[in-house]
């Protein structure tokens, strides 16, 4: 029975590989993946990718100006090294581009295969372990967002996860040591970091230092570190530092600014409005400090509520961001005898956001270089009704997701020898 049940989840496994391979070889995000192609390029070239080039070399795809990468250090140089093992020996776009997809496509087998573990271990019904799997794996808003558009968010989950888990099983190190590793990859897991110093179990001084102290030498080596290694100027002029909290749009409520005043950062005098995420991730963590987890069960529900917190007050939210939250909500909710039904708006709203904006006909740029020119075009016609649509969109996204943090954020279901069979 282990062996047939084996040689299934494989079978669903290569099924979901065969519908992301064209996806990764003919598909991707017109913005992030140029940006993506540009700084391997760079990196391996030994160039600075945090200062704008003249790049010609992918031609008549990608011609111009490098979009400056907004990643930590890391991923750069992972680029820079698919770029030297692929493009420099055969120079064609569409490898190239598969080969930047592969870690991506890695990172969604794997958050399937660690989600499904989990779930087993914690005592989920065989139905939703097999949903979580199902969705993981298949869910064209996860497929889009990713193997598709070419972001690596479901890595940043795998990561973020498994040191959840780790951390609940007393392993300090290697959860500090991922959690870490997320952040330096895309710091936009960074809101967790607080969590494991408020998990009950572990709370004793030796170990949260411990904890403190790993992290900050794992962001220290390969954030700040490399910078200076390298001979890479740091993007900590005032304009560069402060243009991750002045731009407003995505899918986040202040994206009515584009609606408002058709512009996409704030105005001088409306620029606070760009840090309000900071006392709402501190009145989050007020709610987690004064019901504090005590199993995997309540740290995960937290974790997800966190996220969420951010993704709902941060000026700018890319649609691929929401596919932390949509992980850890999909392991919290089987875990707290919630039922799945409302969890779908937490992904079919986002999916209906990337319809109602350019971003789904951007993904097209390499099949179709027109794409670009053909939606500014339409856009001219279309724009203010495009604008008031999208927004529509972003409310119902922050109603719902509200509701799911007040859930999540609320719940009291920490006890330590709590169930946690569904």
């Amino acid at each position: 029975m282990a062996k047939l049940v084996l040689n299934r989840d494989f079978t669903i496994v290569l099924l979901s590989v065969l519908v992301q391979i064209p996806l990764a070889i003919f598909l991707g995000h017109y913005y992030d993946e140029r940006s993506f192609m540009d700084t391997g390029y760079l990196v391996s070239a030994g160039l600075n990718p945090y200062q704008t080039h003249l790049i010609t070399v992918f031609s008549p795809y990608i011609v111009g100006v490098n979009p400056i990468t907004g990643d930590p250090p890391l991923w750069p140089l992972l680029l820079g090294l698919i770029y030297r093992l692929t493009y420099n020996i055969t120079p064609d776009i569409f490898l190239y581009n598969f080969a930047i997809k592969i870690p991506v496509i890695a990172s969604n087998i794997g958050l399937a295969y660690i989600t499904k573990k989990i779930l087993q271990t914690q005592g989920a019904s065989e139905r939703k372990i097999r949903f979580a799997w199902l969705f993981l794996l298949f869910n064209p808003f996860v497929l889009l967002t990713s193997t598709a558009w070419g972001q690596f968010d479901t890595l940043i989950s795998l990561l973020c996860i498994s040191s959840l888990y780790l951390l609940s099983k007393g392993m300090v190190t290697k959860s500090a040591i991922l959690l870490s590793l997320s952040v330096v990859l895309k710091p936009i897991s960074f809101p967790l970091l607080g969590l494991p110093l408020l998990f009950s179990p572990e709370r004793n001084k030796a170990k949260i230092l411990k904890y403190i102290l790993i992290s900050a030498a794992v962001i220290l080596a390969l954030w700040i570190l490399p910078f200076y290694i390298l001979g890479w100027i740091i993007p900590a002029s005032n304009t560069q530092t402060t243009s991750f909290f002045t731009r407003a749009g995505g899918i986040s409520l202040f994206s009515i600014l584009e609606l408002l005043k058709d512009q996409v950062t704030f105005p001088t005098s409306l620029q606070i409005l760009g840090y309000i995420w900071v006392p709402a991730l501190l009145i989050g963590y007020y709610f987690v400090y004064r019901d504090q987890p005590k199993t995997f069960n309540a740290l995960i529900e937290k974790a997800a509520g966190i996220m969420l917190v951010f993704f709902l007050t941060f000026s700018w939210v890319s649609e691929p961001y929401i596919n932390v939250a949509i992980a850890l909500v999909l392991i919290g909710l089987p875990l707290s005898k919630t039922n799945f039904r409302n969890f779908h708006f937490l992904w079919v709203i986002p999916l209906i956001f990337i319809i109602v904006t350019t971003n789904f006909s951007q993904l097209f740029f390499l099949v179709y270089p027109g794409v670009i020119a053909s939606l500014a075009q339409l856009d001219q016609q279309i724009r203010t009704w495009r604008l008031i649509a999208r927004f529509l969109v972003v409310v119902a996204f922050q109603i719902f997701a509200w509701m799911l943090v007040i859930q999540m954020l609320k719940r009291k279901n920490n006890s330590v020898n709590s169930s946690s069979t569904t």
